[in-house]
């Protein structure tokens, strides 16, 4: 049970305040998975597909919104983001050496991959508005 709940609390961390682009299925996933690890990371990864065709998708979309300069700023800002978003989940998926970690460290990857498919979404909108 206190597992469950941790999970929990690393999962809903995007939920507060905010409208993450998570799907219904992930939660009906989860929910299914009765607090087994396996389980939980399988509905982990079948989400972080989904949710990395939605960043690479908006992030075309960004691009085509750009002009050449900008451009190449977001090339380079998302390279780095990429980089960061590594090194800071490779960090939860190797705090306590526990099984734990995996659940954390897929809850981070996760939730950054979410924040970035919305900021590349509203930044592809508003390049948009601009011309």
């Amino acid at each position: 049970m206190k597992k469950v709940l941790l999970i929990g609390i690393f999962l809903s961390v995007g939920a507060l305040g905010e409208k993450l682009p998570y799907s219904p299925d992930f939660d009906k996933c989860i929910d299914k998975s009765g607090g087994n690890t396996a389980l939980m990371r399988e509905c982990s990864t079948q989400e972080y597909n989904r949710l990395d065709k939605m960043l690479n998708a908006n992030y075309r979309k960004a691009m085509r919104a750009l002009d050449k300069k900008l451009q190449a700023k977001l090339r380079n800002a998302q390279r780095l983001w990429l980089k960061y978003r590594d090194a800071k989940c490779d960090l939860y998926y190797s705090l306590t050496g526990g099984t734990l970690d995996l659940l954390a460290g897929d809850s981070c990857l996760l939730d950054m991959t979410a924040r970035k498919v919305k900021e590349l979404e509203e930044l592809a909108s508003m390049a948009e508005l601009s011309r």
